[in-house]
C-alpha cells in the first residue's frame, strides 16, 4: 500500500460517514410526506420507515465507533466532499452525486426490505 493511499476498510469507513446522515435523512423526509397523506396503509408504512431509521441510527453509532478507532478524524467541505484526517496524513475525499446517488438508493432498498 502506498504511504498515500486509504486502505479499503479506511475508504468503506468514510463512505458510510458520509452517506448514512443523507439516508436518515431522505428516511425522515419521506416519513413526514407519508404521515401528512391520507395513504390507506399510512401506519404500516410509517412502521418501516421507523424501523429503517432505527436501523440507519445503529449503523451510524457503529460506523462513529469504527472512526473512532481506526483515528480518523472528518472535516466536512460541502455535501459530499470531506478533508480526511488519519495516519498523520490528510486526504481529500469527494463522491459525484450520481454515485452517491446510486449507493444511497442500494442501501436505502436494504434498510426497507429488513
Amino acid at each position: 500500500m502506498e504511504a498515500n493511499e486509504l486502505t479499503q476498510k479506511e475508504k468503506r469507513i468514510i463512505r458510510q460517514y458520509i452517506f448514512l446522515p443523507l439516508i436518515r435523512l431522505a428516511l425522515e423526509r419521506d416519513r413526514k410526506v407519508i404521515s401528512i397523506t391520507n395513504t390507506k396503509f399510512k401506519n404500516q408504512y410509517l412502521a418501516i420507515i421507523d424501523e429503517a431509521i432505527h436501523r440507519v441510527t445503529n449503523d451510524m453509532r457503529k460506523n462513529k465507533d469504527e472512526l473512532f478507532d481506526c483515528h480518523i478524524r472528518m472535516t466536512k467541505r460541502n455535501w459530499l466532499e470531506y478533508q480526511v484526517y488519519t495516519r498523520g496524513r490528510v486526504f481529500e475525499v469527494g463522491y459525484h452525486k450520481s454515485i452517491a446517488g446510486e449507493w444511497i438508493y442500494d442501501r436505502i432498498r436494504d434498510y426497507l426490505s429488513g
